[in-house]
């Protein structure tokens, strides 16, 4: 359960540099954000940027969420759940 509890913790503060990272994005020189988000189409990071930072929180959020509602439905819910990690 404390191997779980560390990768609940270690998902969102991985979540949390990816939001600050956005939210940075416009703090970044133009010509490297123009250089980097060139072809809005491709899924190469070094080509689209702006859009893969955002698909990968939504996909990162979601699963802290996952991660932290089984944690605490399993804790709280179902004491005598064991999850052998």
């Amino acid at each position: 359960m404390q191997t779980f509890l560390y990768l609940c913790v270690l998902v969102t503060l991985i979540n949390v540099f990816l939001i600050v990272y956005a939210w940075t994005l416009p703090l970044f020189p133009k010509d490297w954000r123009d250089k980097v988000n060139r072809e809005p189409a491709s899924l190469d990071p070094r080509k689209n940027n702006d859009s893969l930072t955002g698909m990968l929180i939504i996909v990162v959020t979601a699963l802290a969420c996952v991660m932290w509602a089984a944690l605490f439905y399993v804790d709280l819910l179902v004491p005598g759940l064991f999850i052998p990690w």
